[in-house]
């Protein structure tokens, strides 16, 4: 039982440590205005943009949004490691 809270243990420090990667991704991403001027929508159309710094803010949040989801998933597996070691005794 030792090695299995242990293991649970160092998977929910792997989760954690994986969640904290993926949201200093999630902060960091930028899409380049450069890179979606010339895209086109579903209708044909091109879409309206908003651009800050060099950057297309709908895409740039768009692309965070893909990776906080990604984090949350890892920091929920990180949490239920844990709940479950702790429900170990000793």
């Amino acid at each position: 039982m030792a090695t299995m809270k242990l293991m649970l243990n160092w998977m929910a420090a792997v989760g954690a440590l994986i969640a904290g990667l993926l949201w200093i991704q999630s902060a960091r991403v930028k899409i380049l205005a450069s890179q979606t001027e010339n895209e086109k929508d579903a209708d044909g159309t091109f879409p309206a943009r908003i651009a800050v710094g060099g950057s297309d803010f709908i895409a740039t949040a768009i692309e965070q949004a893909r990776w906080n989801q990604k984090a949350a998933f890892a920091a929920a597996l990180a949490a239920v490691f844990q709940a479950v070691g702790m429900m170990i005794p000793g």
